[in-house]
Protein backbone atom coordinates (compact mmCIF):
# COMPACT_ATOMS: atom_id res chain seq x y z
CA UNK A 1 0.00 0.00 0.00
CA UNK A 2 1.15 3.52 -1.50
CA UNK A 3 2.17 6.18 1.24
CA UNK A 4 -0.47 9.48 1.00
CA UNK A 5 2.15 11.76 3.04
CA UNK A 6 -0.15 10.81 6.17
CA UNK A 7 1.65 8.78 8.91
CA UNK A 8 -1.35 6.99 10.31
CA UNK A 9 -3.21 4.82 7.17
CA UNK A 10 -1.90 3.74 3.65
CA UNK A 11 -4.07 2.91 1.02
CA UNK A 12 -3.63 0.99 -2.08
CA UNK A 13 -3.98 2.36 -5.97
CA UNK A 14 -7.32 0.27 -6.23
CA UNK A 15 -9.08 1.62 -3.06
CA UNK A 16 -9.72 5.21 -4.57
CA UNK A 17 -10.20 3.67 -7.72
CA UNK A 18 -13.15 1.27 -7.09
CA UNK A 19 -15.37 3.98 -4.94
CA UNK A 20 -14.99 6.32 -8.18
CA UNK A 21 -16.14 3.54 -10.43
CA UNK A 22 -19.13 2.44 -7.92
CA UNK A 23 -19.40 6.08 -7.23
CA UNK A 24 -20.13 5.88 -3.81
CA UNK A 25 -18.48 7.03 -0.40
CA UNK A 26 -17.57 4.31 2.37
CA UNK A 27 -18.86 5.02 6.17
CA UNK A 28 -17.59 3.23 8.67
CA UNK A 29 -17.50 3.62 12.56
CA UNK A 30 -14.73 3.43 15.24
CA UNK A 31 -15.94 3.52 18.93
CA UNK A 32 -12.86 3.17 19.96
CA UNK A 33 -11.67 6.32 18.16
CA UNK A 34 -15.02 7.86 18.80
CA UNK A 35 -15.75 8.57 15.10
CA UNK A 36 -17.62 8.76 12.24
CA UNK A 37 -15.58 8.43 9.22
CA UNK A 38 -16.35 8.83 5.23
CA UNK A 39 -14.34 8.55 2.86
CA UNK A 40 -14.77 8.85 -1.30
CA UNK A 41 -12.95 9.85 -4.25
CA UNK A 42 -13.64 11.57 -7.39
CA UNK A 43 -10.55 10.89 -9.42
CA UNK A 44 -10.06 7.62 -8.48
CA UNK A 45 -6.78 8.23 -7.78
CA UNK A 46 -6.62 10.16 -4.53
CA UNK A 47 -9.37 9.50 -1.45
CA UNK A 48 -11.41 12.38 0.36
CA UNK A 49 -11.40 11.67 4.08
CA UNK A 50 -14.18 13.57 6.37
CA UNK A 51 -14.92 12.49 10.28
CA UNK A 52 -16.73 13.33 12.58
CA UNK A 53 -16.77 12.91 16.35
CA UNK A 54 -19.12 11.12 17.74
CA UNK A 55 -19.89 9.47 21.27
CA UNK A 56 -19.02 5.62 21.00
CA UNK A 57 -20.31 5.34 17.72
CA UNK A 58 -21.13 1.74 16.57
CA UNK A 59 -24.14 0.56 14.22
CA UNK A 60 -24.94 2.35 10.78
CA UNK A 61 -27.85 2.16 8.89
CA UNK A 62 -29.15 3.77 5.37
CA UNK A 63 -31.93 4.63 4.37
CA UNK A 64 -31.13 5.02 0.29
CA UNK A 65 -34.46 5.95 -1.05
CA UNK A 66 -34.81 8.64 1.25
CA UNK A 67 -31.00 9.93 1.52
CA UNK A 68 -31.52 9.13 5.40
CA UNK A 69 -28.43 8.06 7.56
CA UNK A 70 -28.88 6.65 11.30
CA UNK A 71 -26.05 6.01 14.05
CA UNK A 72 -26.15 4.36 17.35
CA UNK A 73 -23.88 6.19 19.51
CA UNK A 74 -23.20 5.27 23.59
CA UNK A 75 -27.10 6.15 24.44
CA UNK A 76 -28.73 7.15 21.27
CA UNK A 77 -29.37 6.60 17.87
CA UNK A 78 -29.09 9.61 15.70
CA UNK A 79 -31.08 10.23 12.40
CA UNK A 80 -30.11 12.56 9.56
CA UNK A 81 -30.60 13.50 7.06
CA UNK A 82 -29.87 15.69 3.54
CA UNK A 83 -30.52 16.78 0.06
CA UNK A 84 -28.78 18.27 -2.76
CA UNK A 85 -30.25 21.57 -2.48
CA UNK A 86 -29.12 21.78 1.20
CA UNK A 87 -25.81 20.78 0.66
CA UNK A 88 -24.59 22.73 -2.23
CA UNK A 89 -26.50 26.05 -0.77
CA UNK A 90 -24.72 25.28 2.81
CA UNK A 91 -23.83 28.78 4.17
CA UNK A 92 -20.07 27.76 5.41
CA UNK A 93 -19.07 26.13 2.31
CA UNK A 94 -21.36 26.63 -0.74
CA UNK A 95 -20.80 23.88 -3.34
CA UNK A 96 -18.69 21.65 -1.33
CA UNK A 97 -20.87 19.11 -0.39
CA UNK A 98 -22.85 17.01 -2.63
CA UNK A 99 -25.01 15.43 0.58
CA UNK A 100 -24.68 17.02 3.98
CA UNK A 101 -26.10 15.14 7.01
CA UNK A 102 -28.41 17.11 9.07
CA UNK A 103 -29.75 16.21 12.95
CA UNK A 104 -33.44 15.63 11.91
CA UNK A 105 -34.39 12.83 15.26
CA UNK A 106 -32.42 11.55 18.22
CA UNK A 107 -33.92 8.32 19.79
CA UNK A 108 -32.34 8.58 23.58
CA UNK A 109 -31.97 4.77 24.75
CA UNK A 110 -30.18 4.48 27.30
CA UNK A 111 -26.83 2.24 27.46
CA UNK A 112 -28.19 -0.77 25.70
CA UNK A 113 -24.93 -1.41 24.07
CA UNK A 114 -26.53 -1.06 20.88
CA UNK A 115 -24.94 -2.98 18.23
CA UNK A 116 -26.25 -3.32 14.60
CA UNK A 117 -29.06 -1.29 13.23
CA UNK A 118 -30.74 -1.09 9.80
CA UNK A 119 -34.11 0.59 8.25
CA UNK A 120 -36.85 -1.31 7.46
CA UNK A 121 -39.47 -1.22 5.05
CA UNK A 122 -41.71 0.89 6.14
CA UNK A 123 -39.04 3.29 7.76
CA UNK A 124 -38.92 1.20 11.18
CA UNK A 125 -35.27 1.51 12.52
CA UNK A 126 -34.81 -2.12 13.69
CA UNK A 127 -31.79 -2.51 16.18
CA UNK A 128 -29.47 -5.36 18.23
CA UNK A 129 -30.22 -4.62 21.75
CA UNK A 130 -26.91 -6.44 23.29
CA UNK A 131 -27.39 -5.31 26.55
CA UNK A 132 -30.81 -7.44 26.87
CA UNK A 133 -30.18 -9.93 23.79
CA UNK A 134 -32.79 -8.79 21.75
CA UNK A 135 -34.02 -7.30 18.61
CA UNK A 136 -35.24 -3.65 19.35
CA UNK A 137 -37.37 -1.05 17.74
CA UNK A 138 -37.14 2.77 18.78
CA UNK A 139 -40.09 4.27 20.65
CA UNK A 140 -41.06 7.68 20.81
CA UNK A 141 -42.47 6.95 24.84
CA UNK A 142 -40.32 4.29 25.67
CA UNK A 143 -36.13 3.40 25.34
CA UNK A 144 -36.73 0.30 23.50
CA UNK A 145 -39.66 -1.99 22.00
CA UNK A 146 -38.66 -5.23 21.89
CA UNK A 147 -39.18 -6.77 18.45
CA UNK A 148 -37.74 -10.52 18.94
CA UNK A 149 -35.62 -12.19 21.36
CA UNK A 150 -34.52 -16.21 20.89
CA UNK A 151 -35.99 -18.60 22.59
CA UNK A 152 -33.77 -19.80 25.01
CA UNK A 153 -33.77 -16.26 26.32
CA UNK A 154 -36.37 -16.60 29.42
CA UNK A 155 -35.95 -12.32 30.47
CA UNK A 156 -35.50 -9.43 29.33
CA UNK A 157 -32.58 -8.05 31.79
CA UNK A 158 -29.54 -5.79 30.87
CA UNK A 159 -27.12 -8.70 31.56
CA UNK A 160 -26.04 -9.39 27.75
CA UNK A 161 -26.66 -13.02 27.81
CA UNK A 162 -25.77 -14.62 24.86
CA UNK A 163 -23.72 -11.59 22.95
CA UNK A 164 -26.48 -10.77 20.16
CA UNK A 165 -24.73 -8.89 18.04
CA UNK A 166 -25.20 -9.33 13.87
CA UNK A 167 -28.44 -8.63 12.12
CA UNK A 168 -29.31 -9.53 8.48
CA UNK A 169 -32.05 -8.05 6.63
CA UNK A 170 -34.42 -9.65 3.82
CA UNK A 171 -37.31 -7.85 1.94
CA UNK A 172 -36.93 -4.79 4.90
CA UNK A 173 -37.41 -7.46 7.86
CA UNK A 174 -34.24 -9.03 10.30
CA UNK A 175 -33.73 -12.09 9.15
CA UNK A 176 -30.77 -13.84 10.41
CA UNK A 177 -28.47 -12.92 13.79
CA UNK A 178 -25.18 -13.20 14.95
CA UNK A 179 -24.85 -14.50 18.79
CA UNK A 180 -21.35 -15.87 20.42
CA UNK A 181 -23.45 -18.37 22.34
CA UNK A 182 -27.00 -19.97 24.11
CA UNK A 183 -26.61 -18.76 27.51
CA UNK A 184 -28.94 -17.72 29.58
CA UNK A 185 -27.60 -16.09 32.66
CA UNK A 186 -25.66 -12.56 33.29
CA UNK A 187 -22.82 -12.27 30.61
CA UNK A 188 -22.58 -16.16 30.06
CA UNK A 189 -20.88 -15.73 27.06
CA UNK A 190 -17.52 -14.78 28.95
CA UNK A 191 -17.30 -18.07 30.63
CA UNK A 192 -17.86 -20.07 27.65
CA UNK A 193 -15.20 -21.34 24.36
CA UNK A 194 -14.75 -19.28 21.66
CA UNK A 195 -16.17 -21.34 19.60
CA UNK A 196 -19.98 -21.37 20.46
CA UNK A 197 -21.46 -18.86 18.07
CA UNK A 198 -24.55 -19.35 16.37
CA UNK A 199 -25.83 -18.25 13.20
CA UNK A 200 -30.02 -17.82 13.64
CA UNK A 201 -33.19 -17.18 11.24
CA UNK A 202 -35.31 -14.87 13.02
CA UNK A 203 -38.83 -16.34 11.80
CA UNK A 204 -38.23 -19.52 13.15
CA UNK A 205 -35.76 -19.51 15.56
CA UNK A 206 -33.92 -22.57 13.81
CA UNK A 207 -30.00 -22.68 14.16
CA UNK A 208 -28.54 -23.01 10.85
CA UNK A 209 -24.91 -22.87 12.19
CA UNK A 210 -23.20 -23.51 15.12
CA UNK A 211 -20.25 -23.56 16.59
CA UNK A 212 -18.74 -20.49 14.90
CA UNK A 213 -15.69 -18.31 16.50
CA UNK A 214 -17.04 -15.02 17.50
CA UNK A 215 -19.61 -14.51 14.51
CA UNK A 216 -20.12 -11.28 13.21
CA UNK A 217 -21.56 -8.82 10.75
CA UNK A 218 -24.09 -11.16 9.04
CA UNK A 219 -25.46 -9.72 5.32
CA UNK A 220 -27.97 -11.05 3.23
CA UNK A 221 -27.27 -11.16 -0.18
CA UNK A 222 -28.43 -13.54 -3.69
CA UNK A 223 -29.55 -15.96 -1.43
CA UNK A 224 -26.75 -16.55 0.83
CA UNK A 225 -26.05 -15.00 3.97
CA UNK A 226 -22.10 -13.62 4.02
CA UNK A 227 -20.59 -13.40 7.86
CA UNK A 228 -17.47 -12.95 9.68
CA UNK A 229 -15.60 -15.41 11.92
CA UNK A 230 -13.95 -12.62 14.01
CA UNK A 231 -12.06 -15.11 16.71
CA UNK A 232 -10.76 -17.15 13.40
CA UNK A 233 -10.46 -14.11 10.98
CA UNK A 234 -12.05 -15.86 8.78
CA UNK A 235 -14.77 -14.55 6.27
CA UNK A 236 -17.48 -17.68 4.70
CA UNK A 237 -20.83 -18.01 3.17
CA UNK A 238 -24.01 -19.91 3.97
CA UNK A 239 -26.28 -20.72 1.29
CA UNK A 240 -29.76 -21.08 1.87
CA UNK A 241 -30.62 -23.40 -1.16
CA UNK A 242 -28.14 -26.12 -0.49
CA UNK A 243 -27.15 -25.30 2.97
CA UNK A 244 -23.14 -25.65 2.45
CA UNK A 245 -20.60 -23.45 4.07
CA UNK A 246 -18.30 -22.06 1.46
CA UNK A 247 -14.75 -20.23 2.92
CA UNK A 248 -14.09 -17.52 1.06
CA UNK A 249 -10.95 -16.08 2.81
CA UNK A 250 -8.52 -15.72 6.23
CA UNK A 251 -7.42 -12.27 7.35
CA UNK A 252 -5.36 -12.68 10.67
CA UNK A 253 -7.16 -9.98 12.70
CA UNK A 254 -10.47 -9.34 14.67
CA UNK A 255 -12.82 -8.82 11.70
CA UNK A 256 -16.02 -6.74 11.73
CA UNK A 257 -18.28 -4.91 9.71
CA UNK A 258 -19.39 -6.15 6.12
CA UNK A 259 -20.41 -4.64 3.13
CA UNK A 260 -21.17 -6.93 0.16
CA UNK A 261 -21.82 -5.28 -2.93
CA UNK A 262 -22.40 -6.58 -6.89
CA UNK A 263 -18.63 -9.30 -7.50
CA UNK A 264 -16.82 -7.79 -3.99
CA UNK A 265 -16.91 -7.58 -0.24
CA UNK A 266 -16.08 -4.79 1.76
CA UNK A 267 -14.52 -6.25 5.33
CA UNK A 268 -13.28 -3.91 8.65
CA UNK A 269 -10.30 -5.73 10.56
CA UNK A 270 -9.47 -4.69 14.19
CA UNK A 271 -6.30 -4.93 16.25
CA UNK A 272 -6.83 -7.30 19.08
CA UNK A 273 -6.84 -5.56 22.59
CA UNK A 274 -4.44 -7.06 24.78
CA UNK A 275 -5.93 -5.75 27.96
CA UNK A 276 -9.69 -7.76 27.50
CA UNK A 277 -10.04 -11.25 28.65
CA UNK A 278 -12.33 -11.87 25.77
CA UNK A 279 -10.03 -11.89 22.96
CA UNK A 280 -7.39 -14.58 25.03
CA UNK A 281 -6.80 -17.89 22.46
CA UNK A 282 -7.38 -16.73 19.27
CA UNK A 283 -4.94 -17.52 16.85
CA UNK A 284 -3.26 -14.32 16.32
CA UNK A 285 -1.80 -11.79 18.32
CA UNK A 286 -2.56 -8.29 19.20
CA UNK A 287 0.87 -7.49 17.71
CA UNK A 288 0.06 -9.54 14.55
CA UNK A 289 -3.52 -7.61 14.17
CA UNK A 290 -4.05 -4.60 12.54
CA UNK A 291 -6.69 -2.86 11.64
CA UNK A 292 -8.11 -1.36 8.07
CA UNK A 293 -10.45 -1.50 5.11
CA UNK A 294 -10.42 -4.80 2.75
CA UNK A 295 -12.04 -5.08 -0.56
CA UNK A 296 -12.02 -8.91 -1.81
CA UNK A 297 -13.33 -10.20 -4.54
CA UNK A 298 -16.73 -11.84 -3.10
CA UNK A 299 -16.47 -15.73 -4.86
CA UNK A 300 -12.34 -16.23 -4.36
CA UNK A 301 -11.47 -14.13 -1.97
CA UNK A 302 -8.77 -12.35 -3.93
CA UNK A 303 -7.70 -9.19 -2.64
CA UNK A 304 -8.75 -5.97 -4.46
CA UNK A 305 -7.29 -3.11 -2.56
CA UNK A 306 -7.85 -1.36 0.71
CA UNK A 307 -6.86 1.23 3.46
CA UNK A 308 -4.35 0.34 6.57
CA UNK A 309 -4.12 2.55 9.79
CA UNK A 310 -0.82 2.45 11.69
CA UNK A 311 -1.67 4.58 14.68
CA UNK A 312 -4.92 6.91 16.09
CA UNK A 313 -7.77 3.85 14.85
CA UNK A 314 -7.15 0.55 16.20
CA UNK A 315 -10.96 -1.14 15.80
CA UNK A 316 -13.52 -0.85 13.20
CA UNK A 317 -17.39 -1.50 13.83
CA UNK A 318 -20.07 -0.91 11.23
CA UNK A 319 -19.88 -0.07 7.48
CA UNK A 320 -22.08 0.75 4.98
CA UNK A 321 -22.09 2.28 1.35
CA UNK A 322 -23.50 5.98 0.12
CA UNK A 323 -24.33 5.21 -3.16
CA UNK A 324 -24.09 8.56 -5.60
CA UNK A 325 -22.53 10.34 -2.67
CA UNK A 326 -19.40 11.50 -3.36
CA UNK A 327 -18.46 14.80 -1.07
CA UNK A 328 -20.29 14.19 2.09
CA UNK A 329 -20.91 16.30 4.89
CA UNK A 330 -22.28 15.38 8.30
CA UNK A 331 -23.42 18.16 11.36
CA UNK A 332 -23.94 17.35 14.79
CA UNK A 333 -25.71 19.61 17.87
CA UNK A 334 -22.16 21.14 18.03
CA UNK A 335 -22.09 21.89 15.11
CA UNK A 336 -23.24 26.02 14.36
CA UNK A 337 -25.24 25.65 11.64
CA UNK A 338 -26.70 22.12 12.89
CA UNK A 339 -30.11 23.80 13.69
CA UNK A 340 -30.30 26.80 10.70
CA UNK A 341 -31.69 24.45 7.80
CA UNK A 342 -35.14 24.09 6.78
CA UNK A 343 -36.14 21.27 4.51
CA UNK A 344 -39.53 21.07 4.17
CA UNK A 345 -40.43 20.09 0.34
CA UNK A 346 -38.36 19.29 -3.07
CA UNK A 347 -39.03 23.32 -3.21
CA UNK A 348 -38.72 24.67 0.53
CA UNK A 349 -35.22 23.89 1.22
CA UNK A 350 -33.57 27.13 3.13
CA UNK A 351 -30.59 28.00 5.28
CA UNK A 352 -31.89 30.41 8.07
CA UNK A 353 -29.63 33.57 8.50
CA UNK A 354 -28.64 34.43 12.03
CA UNK A 355 -29.34 37.99 13.15
CA UNK A 356 -26.90 40.05 14.42
CA UNK A 357 -27.40 41.65 17.76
Amino acid sequence: MSNINQPFFFYSENFPKTLERIKATLVFSTYQAGKLIFISSLNGKTIIKYAKNLKRPMGIAVDKSKMKLAVASKTSIHVFASNKTIALSYPEKKSRYDQLFIPQVKYHTGYLDTHEIEFGTNNELYFINTMFSCISTVSADKHFEMYWKPDFITELLPEDRCHLNGMAMKNGKPAFVTMFDTTNISFGWKKTPKETGLLVEVETGKILLDQLAMPHSPVYFDDKIYFLLSGTGEIKCYDLKTEKVTFISKIDSFLRGMVVHDDFLIVGTSKLREETTAFKGLPFSAEDSYCGIYILNRTTGKPMGGISYTDNIREIFSLKLLFDVQVPGILVENDDYHDKSIMADLNLNFWIKQKKL
